[in-house]
């Protein structure tokens, strides 16, 4: 009997050991639901909230590629310091290999204001004045230049140049180097618009036809194209919250035509339209808003999920105002407007303060600016 219960033991001690009885705890994965602030200085805290936070774990938080102090971490909560050397872009968290993005995060006192004008010269404006500061670029190797945009990862302004030799046009993604004014014009295939993401990614638009990626640095595609139909889709815009790249797309049905906000999700390339007013210029904003520009009648806060107006922002019944865009460091939308008198033409640096709506246009440009360049 004494052998009995000691076999009876051993049998319930090897089952209870046994490796297909244990249940394995599965830890969730770290979740981020806000950050304290899309806009911040060198050395401030941001609290980063969300889900599944392990104070025991050892956590990495960089702001575009720059590691930050982690000061404290709670199962909801961590506070990090912005590392000194960081500029503007994605903040991400490491934890345990799972990378979580926390969005897009602005640097302020960083901004820059550049402007193209129609003698293919960049300068560097005083953003305050409108007053040029330097010379960036004075004359290029293309005939006209377009699509100009900050691209973050490389400091530097990228655009579209055009050569018109002989009857064949020749494209070139022209690239100027902030830190030495060092300019690159590389042949390519040229395309309808060129888009610039925060996190470093370059898309060419093929007219009536779809997105495309390209590689930055040479300009030749990479992957497969993103269709997005057969209907003019213009003003291409991306917004840094969503990560999504935006634009107006005109179709004509009975006769009138009918403005769909296109909306084309990077993460996995679905492409989406809502039916909408239609607007002249989208102004994204680093924060995830999203403005909009009616010619002649006003500027407006639009839901960037459906289109649809929030508010009005400031009535506006001039007709020469054009090439708006958001300013992060006053957090201001900035533009030009001209006024003709006996078909003088004067032209203005407007700008729009997004804190209390208040418009202002006191400061006179020296030239007619094509296109105005924010760094972030």
């Amino acid at each position: 009997m004494k052998h009995f219960f000691s076999i009876i033991t051993l049998f319930i001690f090897i089952s209870c050991s046994s490796p297909n009885n244990t249940e394995e705890v599965q830890i969730p994965d770290p979740k981020i639901e806000s950050v304290s602030t899309n806009s911040t200085n060198i050395g401030d805290t941001i609290i980063i909230k969300g889900e599944n936070f392990d104070p025991n774990s050892t956590y990495i938080v960089t702001f575009n590629g720059t590691n930050g102090q982690i000061t404290q971490i709670t199962s909801t909560t961590i506070s990090v310091i912005v590392p000194v050397g960081t500029t503007s872009g994605q903040l991400l968290l490491n934890a345990n290999g799972v990378k979580v993005n926390g969005g897009y995060i602005s640097i302020i006192g960083q901004n820059r204001l550049f402007a193209h004008n129609e003698h293919e010269n960049i300068v560097e404006l005083n953003p305050t004045t409108g007053i040029v500061i330097k010379n960036i670029v004075y004359g290029t190797e293309s005939d006209y230049l377009s699509e100009l945009e900050y691209f973050a990862p490389t400091n530097e302004i990228i655009g579209q140049g055009f050569i018109s030799n002989s009857g064949n046009n020749i494209y070139k993604l022209f690239k100027v180097k902030l830190a030495d004014k060092s300019v690159k014009e590389i042949t390519y295939k040229g395309y309808d618009q060129l888009i610039v993401t925060t996190t470093g990614k370059l898309y060419g638009y093929i007219l009536y036809k779809g997105l495309i990626e390209l590689n930055p640095n040479t300009g030749s595609e990479i992957g497969s194209l993103i269709n997005t139909g057969s209907d003019l889709i213009y003003g291409f815009i991306y917004n840094p919250k969503t990560d999504e790249i935006m634009g107006d797309k005109d179709k004509v049905e009975n006769g009138k035509v009918i403005h769909r906000l296109c909306k084309i999700k990077l993460s996995d390339k679905s492409v989406s339209e809502t039916v909408y007013y239609g607007y002249d210029e989208l102004i994204p904003a680093t924060n995830g808003k999203l403005y909009a520009f009616r010619s002649t009648k006003k500027i407006v806060e639009l839901d960037p999920a459906t289109g649809s107006e929030i508010k009005t922002l400031v009535n506006i019944t001039d007709e020469y105002i054009s090439h708006l865009t958001y300013y992060p460091q006053t957090n201001q939308i900035i533009g030009k407007k001209i006024i003709y008198n006996n078909h003088i033409p004067t032209y203005k640096l407007l700008k729009l303060n997004l804190s209390n709506n208040s418009l202002s246009e006191n400061n006179i440009i020296q030239d007619d600016y094509h296109y105005f360049i924010v760094t972030n």
